[in-house]
């Protein structure tokens, strides 16, 4: 296969507006577009009984992360407490160059820390991440790189 566009995930969302809230300014992520995907599109593929509204939203590094808001609101899928013991994708990674103050600006948005917040570290060391749950529960991680 030879990828002709950047990755996309899709999040089943309970509130949309939130989810969004959260993603753009969080996470810094840009709306690319939004489309209502019809019923019998959603029907076709399998995504949705009645369909959706769709929003594409573009990390900073480039990946797609699309917000999917069906009219009848998905069920909350609750992370077990260690990530390796379920099947299907366990997180996803954000680099950034500021941990702490994108970590207190997530929990300010309802995020909550997963991780031992002792295990973030000090500014100077090399490697800081830390785990947190989003709104809705998906799982984030964020890993600076100080060189």
């Amino acid at each position: 296969m030879k990828q002709t566009s950047p990755m996309e995930v899709g999040i089943p969302v309970i509130d949309v507006d939130k989810m969004y809230a959260f993603y753009t300014e969080v996470l810094s992520c840009k709306e690319t577009r939004r489309a209502d995907i019809a019923v019998e599109l959603s029907q076709g593929l399998t995504t949705s009984a009645n369909g959706y509204l769709n929003i594409w939203l573009q990390t900073p590094g480039g990946e797609v992360i699309k917000l999917m808001s069906p009219p009848d609101a998905p069920s909350l899928n609750p992370a077990p407490e260690q990530l390796s013991m379920r099947t299907g994708i366990a997180y996803l990674t954000f680099y950034c160059s500021d941990l702490a103050a994108t970590l207190a600006a997530a929990e300010e948005r309802g995020a909550v820390l997963r991780s031992d917040r002792a295990l973030i570290g000090e500014d100077q060391h090399p490697l800081r991440l830390c785990f947190f749950a989003d709104p809705e529960g998906n799982i984030i991680e964020l890993v600076e790189l100080n060189s």
